[in-house]
């Protein structure tokens, strides 16, 4: 883990782990049972790998002999020469992931916490892309470079041509940064100069994606969900599982892409009061229509006057529920205990709809059951009191929903 640069924002400080090398047996054993699961793509990272350089290229002729036919190398670069390049391609190198941090060469060595990186790490990229290593470069937005991203798109357009992908990472509230606020970047301003950076990446065909550190797809890419890594298809399973390190809160509640997303660091939360993120699309139950509504990445069954069992695929379930059925309550209260423990991107979500005259105490007996989302008869004004007393999200039921 060790490593030649000092960034303030490191999520895998040196300091956190060992100093001493992987030793060559232990390495061995593990490409032998990276092997014999299966694998074919093979990342060596660090801490700085290009360190050391002659258990780096043992390491990947080994895996070549093993039969490994993609391996990347995750690098600042800045160690990296034509010849050293030449040596690494022919060992079996086939792609870099290169941590160049900004388009203007004070900002990125501020951020790599070394003098002279920005132009070391420029000239590392183009001896891997001369040695014929597809490079992807991995920017760390973060406040002072929140608002470059359409430059930096630019910069690498005109001045690194071979260079096909983007990983557009944010600086995250974890290792050397977790008390450090004032680096993390503020998604009012990193958000839309995403979206202007898809545009300008499209123009020249240059592909960006959004990883599992980079931004809540309301960010800059709720309309690329296909390159964000945690926008999975609800319908093929699981999505990513984020380790608790995310949360959906405020504007998520009524975001019909929180089945694609984990939300935002706990941390932007509680610090940052989630500044940037907003609903792009809301979730609108259907009360009325057909039974099963796909509606973009939600999909809602409706239930009236009953429980009923769920279709595959749901996501959102829009309840009509008539004071006084205690049973379909049970069901609703029971379906959402058992949500609680999966992943908020995962859960099965309930709107309830009240069909009948609204009050503190039905307000209170949905919370009660664990109900989030309440939609209610009555006029805005007293229906936004109800919201600021109970804390739920509430809204008005259409005067055409029940009997």
């Amino acid at each position: 883990m060790a490593c030649n640069e000092r960034c303030p924002f490191c999520n895998v400080p040196a300091e956190d782990y060992p100093s001493r090398a992987t030793p060559q047996e232990e390495l061995e054993a593990q490409l032998q049972a990276f092997v014999a699961a299966g694998e074919r793509t093979l990342t060596i990272s660090g801490g700085e790998p290009t360190l050391l350089r002659q258990p780096l290229l043992r390491l990947v002729r080994r895996a070549r002999e093993l039969g490994l036919q993609h391996i990347e190398l995750q690098t600042n670069a800045v160690l990296l020469d034509p010849p050293r390049c030449r040596e690494l391609a022919q060992a079996g190198v086939t792609s870099a992931f290169v941590s160049l941090l900004s388009d203007q060469a004070p900002l990125h060595d501020e951020l790599a916490g070394l003098e002279g990186a920005w132009t070391r790490c420029i000239a590392g990229i183009r001896a891997l892309l001369g040695a014929g290593v597809q490079v992807t470069l991995n920017p760390v937005f973060a406040a002072q470079t929140q608002d470059r991203a359409p430059a930096y798109v630019a910069f690498v357009a005109r001045e690194l041509p071979g260079v096909r992908h983007i990983s557009l990472s944010a600086v995250q509230p974890h290792g050397r940064a977790r008390d450090t606020p004032e680096l993390w970047p503020d998604y009012a301003v990193l958000g839309p100069g995403i979206r202007e950076a898809r545009k300008l990446a499209r123009e020249h065909d240059i592909t960006l994606l959004n990883p599992y550190c980079g931004l809540p797809l309301c960010a800059g890419w709720d309309e690329d969900s296909a390159h964000s890594v945690e926008a999975v298809d609800p319908s093929t399973g699981p999505g990513l599982d984020n380790q608790g390190n995310k949360s959906q809160q405020g504007p998520c509640l009524s975001c019909a892409w929180r089945t694609r997303c984990g939300g935002a660091w706990h941390a932007y939360w509680t610090e940052r009061g989630g500044s940037g993120l907003w609903p792009p699309q809301l979730r609108t139950p259907n009360w009325t229509g057909p039974r099963i509504l796909d509606q973009g990445p939600t999909r809602w069954q409706r239930m009236e006057g009953r429980w009923a069992a769920l279709e595959p695929g749901v996501t959102d379930i829009a309840l009509l529920w008539r004071p006084g059925d205690t049973q379909t309550l049970a069901r609703a209260r029971r379906h959402l205990a058992r949500q609680i423990a999966r992943p908020a991107a995962e859960q099965v979500q309930l709107t309830l709809g009240i069909d009948g005259q609204q009050s503190v105490e039905i307000v209170q007996l949905a919370a009660a059951v664990g109900v989030r989302r309440l939609a209610l008869r009555g006029d805005q004004a007293s229906l936004g009191r109800l919201a600021r007393l109970s804390g739920l999200l509430i809204e008005p039921l259409p005067a055409a929903v029940g009997p």
